[in-house]
């Protein structure tokens, strides 16, 4: 008989929990890990750049080529219209919000990064098929749940999975099964 577990990033939802007040764009961000030098770190963001990113990809690659490698796709919908709306100072609040948001509902040992203007990459180190699916369900249900300005923010999740995978096949295959979506 298998066993199967309940990965430790994982936690259940809370039975009751009013969506119209889980998350804001006005709540403080998620502490980051200090493990980036500055140059590494997105400026608006505070997660890895696209090259801090893809570089620990790489790396994780190269280093254990037979363990499982997922990596996420994250893209926020609409940001352009709340800049033009808003002002552009609103859209960095909600790119800021989602990336702090991101942070929390992810392990310690995987990496954030922004891979554009509105897209966020995640690296799952050792997660497979199954829990990368559902570390971006996750999200995507945490993601759903967040406001700006009374507008619920729209984000894309996808997720791609693999072993020994260069760092040009994995986010690769994320971004282009969000494209096929949509």
């Amino acid at each position: 008989m298998a066993l199967s577990r309940f990965p430790a990033y994982l936690t259940l939802m809370r039975r009751g929990e009013d969506p119209q007040c889980a998350y804001t764009c006005d709540q403080e961000p998620v502490a980051l890990p200090e493990t980036l030098r500055p140059s590494q770190r997105d400026r608006l963001s505070g997660v890895a750049t696209r090259q801090a990113l893809l570089e620990r990809l790489e790396a994780i690659g190269e280093l254990a080529p037979a363990a499982s490698l997922s990596f996420v796709v994250v893209r926020v919908e609409g940001v352009a219209l709340v800049n033009r709306m808003c002002g552009p100072d609103q859209g960095d609040e909600m790119l800021k919000a989602v990336a702090g948001l991101i942070t929390k509902y992810t392990r310690a040992t995987d990496m954030v990064g922004r891979l554009s203007g509105a897209s966020f990459g995640i690296i799952l180190q050792g997660a497979g098929p199954t829990g990368a699916a559902a570390a971006a369900a996750r999200l995507s249900h945490h993601l759903g749940q967040l406001y700006s300005e009374g507008t619920r923010v729209d984000a894309r999740v996808t997720v791609a999975s693999g072993r020994g995978i260069n760092a040009d096949v994995l986010p690769a295959a994320a971004t282009g099964a969000l494209d096929d979506c949509g």
